[in-house]
């Protein structure tokens, strides 16, 4: 991921627009859930529920970038960021009316939101709401959207979320600690590729494509990965 980093570089920061910024500030957010994720394989291997967990809010976060920075149009990103600064201030609500610095804190954001979006140019209007997870995954591949769905297992305590510690159900259920190597392959891959698909949409709104070092971290990892099940089938029983 360093090389994607290098190459994302800062640039966004120096534009007069918000969206790109925004979107650094999503792609820095994906890339720290993707390091949790790689903090926890070194850690220890019992630790891969939790890795589905960091993999999937790295998913989330790289969602939430590609739906900002999608549209080619410059203002239409800006009225996407609009829209998601609407959704930011929504932590206004029954559980936290008693908060008041959290109502405060929403009520700033929407008075933001609604300064500038009186000045967007004319024909540029800001979306009734922002696109589900699931909606803006559904235009992507590399297995993203199939990761969100089973990772969710995991993140909201699921069925299939207990399957770490217990196989089969009822009278043939055998309970235990049984982790394996295989249950890390899924969440190390999309834990890569969610920053990765962030770099490179900001690289791509700089002008600039897919270099060769990146082509080559790409293969590094790639032939990783390989190597990785090569070595998982070859541990399974004949």
């Amino acid at each position: 991921m360093k090389q994607f980093l290098s190459e994302r570089g800062t640039w966004d920061l120096t534009t007069k627009f918000e969206a790109p910024r925004h979107g650094w500030t999503l792609s820095n957010l994906a890339l720290r859930h993707s390091q949790s994720t790689l903090t926890l394989a070194k850690t220890d291997m019992v630790l891969a529920p939790t890795a589905w967990v960091t993999a999937r809010a790295a998913v989330e976060t790289a969602a939430r970038c590609l739906w900002l920075l999608q549209p080619e149009d410059e203002w239409e990103r800006e009225a996407r960021w609009i829209a998601l600064l609407h959704e930011g201030a929504r932590i206004k609500r029954k559980e936290t009316e008693g908060f008041p610095h959290i109502v405060a804190q929403a009520k700033a954001i929407e008075d933001f939101a609604n300064a500038v979006t009186a000045e967007l140019p004319d024909g540029v209007s800001v979306p009734k709401r922002v696109d589900t997870i699931q909606e803006i995954l559904a235009a992507e591949g590399e297995g993203l959207p199939r990761f969100y769905v089973m990772a969710s297992q995991y993140t909201h305590a699921a069925e299939l979320g207990t399957r770490s510690y217990r196989t089969n159900l009822g009278t043939k259920a055998v309970y235990g600690d049984l982790v394996d190597a295989k249950d890390w392959l899924e969440p190390l891959w999309i834990a890569y590729l969610s920053f990765r698909v962030t770099a490179m949409r900001l690289i791509y709104l700089k002008g600039e494509d897919l270099t060769e070092i990146l082509e080559l971290a790409d293969r590094q990892v790639a032939e990783a990965r390989d190597a990785f099940v090569a070595s998982l089938q070859a541990k399974e029983p004949v």
